[in-house]
C-alpha cells in the first residue's frame, strides 16, 4: 500500500506537536512522517498496521515510532462511540542537532534507535506513565516539554517488543493505496460471510496469482494470513464479551466453516486454545496477542 508522506503542523510556540483526537473512527490512512511518534490509544479497537506488521489494538495501546515509518490503525467495524487517542510528534533534532548526544540522554538515544522498526510497550507496565502521557496536551509549554522528556527516559528503561520486521522497507509507488484500500474494505465488510481471494483479487484489477504476489509484498503477508487476523482479532472480543456463545458459535460467526481448523489457527495465532484465552481473560490473566 503506498503511504502518503504527512505534514505535521505546528501551533505558533510550539517545537513539537501533542494533541488528542476524538472522532466516531480514526481517519488518518497508511502514512508516514519524518518526526517520530508516541501514540496512546485511550478508546477504541481494531488491527494496528505498523510496516509490515499487524497486530490487534485496544485501549491502553502505547507505541513509539521512529522516523519514516508507514503506519495506520483501522477501527474494528463493531466499534462503537468515541475513538480516542493521545498523539505526540517530535523531530530527532527536537532540541537542535546534536542533543542526542549529551550522555544524559543515552537511554532516550537508545530507545529512538530502537523506534525505527515501531515499539509496543505493554499496559502493564505503562499504567501510570499512560495517565501523565494523557495529561500532556493540556500542560503549559515548558511542563509539556520536560514531560515528554522525562516520559521518554522511562519508556527507555522498560520492556518493548518490536513490530516491523529488522528488514522492512516499505515500497512506496503510485496507485497502491487505493488498490489496496478496497481490498482492507472488502475485507472489513465480509469477514463474516466468508472472503474470497478471487474477488479480492477482481477488486484490485489483478489475477489471482499476480494479486497473492502483490499482496504478500506490500503487506508482508499472505493474504489468507491477513483474513485470519481480522477475524481473531474479532473472535478474541466476542469470546471475552459474549461468554454465553460457545466457541463454536462465535467461530462459525466469524466465518469458519471447520472447527478444527479454527482452533488450529487459533492457537497457532494466540499460543493457547480459544477456551484456555477465555478462561484466563475471565480469570484477569492478560495474554498478549501482539
Amino acid at each position: 500500500m503506498r503511504a502518503r508522506l504527512e505534514t505535521v503542523s505546528l501551533r505558533p510556540g510550539e517545537s513539537f506537536a501533542c494533541r488528542r483526537f476524538t472522532s466516531r473512527r480514526f481517519t488518518s490512512p497508511w502514512h508516514f512522517h519524518p518526526e517520530c511518534e508516541l501514540t496512546l490509544i485511550e478508546a477504541s479497537h481494531g488491527l494496528r498496521f505498523v510496516g509490515d506488521h499487524i497486530a490487534r489494538f485496544e485501549a491502553g495501546d502505547l507505541v513509539l515510532l521512529g522516523a519514516n515509518l508507514p503506519h495506520f490503525w483501522s477501527n474494528a467495524p463493531d466499534w462503537r462511540g468515541q475513538a480516542r487517542s493521545v498523539v505526540v510528534q517530535f523531530s530527532e533534532t527536537l532540541l537542535g542537532p546534536g542533543w542526542l548526544a549529551v550522555p544524559e540522554l543515552a537511554g532516550i538515544r537508545r530507545l529512538l534507535a530502537r523506534a525505527a522498526r515501531g515499539l509496543h510497550f505493554s499496559p502493564a507496565a505503562t499504567e501510570k506513565m499512560v495517565r501523565r502521557l494523557s495529561g500532556l496536551p493540556t500542560l503549559a509549554p515548558v511542563p509539556r516539554l520536560l514531560g515528554l522528556l522525562e516520559i521518554l527516559g522511562e519508556l527507555a528503561d522498560l520492556p518493548a517488543q518490536p513490530l516491523a520486521s529488522a528488514g522492512f522497507a516499505p515500497a512506496l509507488r503510485g496507485g497502491d493505496e487505493t488498490r489496496l484500500a478496497r481490498v482492507l474494505a472488502y475485507v472489513n465488510d465480509a469477514a463474516a460471510e466468508g472472503v474470497s481471494q478471487p474477488e479480492a483479487a477482481r477488486r484490485a484489477g489483478l489475477s489471482p496469482a499476480a494479486f497473492s504476489r502483490y499482496f504478500r509484498r506490500k503487506m508482508g503477508h499472505t493474504f489468507e494470513g491477513f483474513v485470519n487476523e481480522v477475524r481473531v482479532g474479532r473472535i478474541c472480543r466476542a469470546l471475552i464479551e459474549e461468554p454465553g456463545r460457545s466457541v463454536a458459535e462465535v467461530a462459525f460467526g466469524a466465518g469458519y466453516n471447520n472447527l478444527a481448523n479454527f482452533n488450529r489457527q487459533f492457537r497457532q495465532r494466540m499460543g493457547l486454545t480459544p477456551l484456555a484465552y477465555r478462561r484466563r481473560h475471565v480469570a484477569g490473566v492478560t495474554v498478549d496477542g501482539g
